[in-house]
């Protein structure tokens, strides 16, 4: 069946939106979600990393006031009760509307990055496969309800899609649009970080080692940073909590060893899909320039979280299949030269 988008954009609304529903209201999450009242969620997310996750945190703030003028602020079902004794089913309403509406939008992204033929090498019947699969897995690491995530893939990918799609013409543009995006991003999670990754990676083997590729990196990685050091200035916990995870490190708990099985099934797939042995250089590139949140999730984080692969996931998923017949340096290429000269 011939890929149209059209159609493709419609199932990717309604796949997300029927695995959300499913998600929010099948189950009841039981990890984690002591969070579903506004005292309870300041409690946690008021200090530590997570006050620095501004964006999206004023957003759900913004829903849950719309959602008052209809729905009282207190009282709950009893499956929320059983985890947050204050807990607000309007509060966690406003999650899912936040959450499904990011999930739409990163499902929509999806499907505009697939309509870009010349870019990837994607078959008719994979692209469907992935416009099913990327709302189903999102929507799986969502045992563990944040503010933040969803969002986070949305900026992602459209941040790949604007370097892919207007990059080679409108060079500047794109990167000062990326730009803005990366501030919004950072404003919402670090992980945004992986952002500047993909795309230093992108323009280094996209247009080589020239002037104006060195002056898009740095600008982006500028961007990063700045953002991040203006928020750990100005944004002050005036209780210095810190909250100290038990977890981190400790891979042999159960846990954690199935997230750690997770990210290596996950690795593993788009690996074995790739086109060529360029597409899997260019994804463990990815992994070596992303090397900083991947330790920080090693050592800071929980891996039964499986949403901190996710991330990682989408890059390598695109870059198994993306076209690098125009690329000027190819690491496998490179790779090879090297090797040849220690046998020489």
């Amino acid at each position: 069946m011939k890929y149209n988008l059209f159609f493709s954009l419609m199932v990717a609304v309604l796949v997300s939106l029927v695995t959300s529903k499913i998600v929010y209201f099948g189950f009841t999450p039981n990890y984690a979600a002591d969070i579903f009242s506004r005292n309870t969620f300041n409690g946690r997310f008021d200090h530590d990393v997570y006050k620095y996750r501004i964006l999206c945190k004023y957003l759900l703030f913004a829903v849950d006031d719309w959602l008052g003028q209809d729905m009282p602020a207190k009282g709950a079902e009893p499956r929320i009760l059983i985890n947050t004794r204050d807990g607000s089913e309007r509060f966690y309403i406003a999650f899912y509307y936040l959450n499904t509406f990011f999930l739409v939008l990163t499902s929509v992204m999806v499907v505009l990055l697939l309509d870009l033929d010349r870019k990837f090498r994607f078959g008719e019947g994979e692209k469907t496969l992935i416009i099913f699969l990327v709302p189903v897995l999102i929507c799986l690491s969502q045992f563990t309800v944040c503010c933040y995530d969803v969002s986070s893939f949305f900026f992602q990918l459209l941040i790949l899609y604007i370097f892919l799609r207007f990059g080679d013409k409108y060079f500047w543009a794109s990167v000062s649009a990326i730009s803005v995006l990366l501030i919004l991003s950072t404003m919402n999670r670090e992980s945004s970080a992986l952002s500047v990754s993909l795309t230093v990676l992108l323009l280094i083997t996209r247009y080589g080692l020239i002037r104006k590729v060195f002056f898009a990196s740095g600008l982006l990685a500028l961007c990063f940073l700045l953002t991040y050091a203006a928020l750990h200035i100005l944004i002050v916990d005036p209780s210095h909590q810190r909250i100290i995870n038990t977890q981190a490190g400790q891979l042999l708990i159960d846990t954690n060893l199935i997230g750690l099985f997770f990210w290596g099934l996950f690795f593993y797939l788009p690996m074995v899909i790739a086109c060529t042995a360029e597409n899997r250089w260019l994804i463990a590139a990815f992994f070596l320039l992303s090397f900083p949140y991947i330790y920080t999730c090693f050592t800071d984080g929980v891996l039964w979280e499986i949403r901190l692969y996710i991330p990682l996931f989408l890059g390598a998923l695109f870059l198994s299949k993306l076209n690098v017949s125009t690329h000027v340096i190819r690491l496998s290429g490179l790779t090879l030269r090297m090797f040849r000269r220690e046998i020489q």
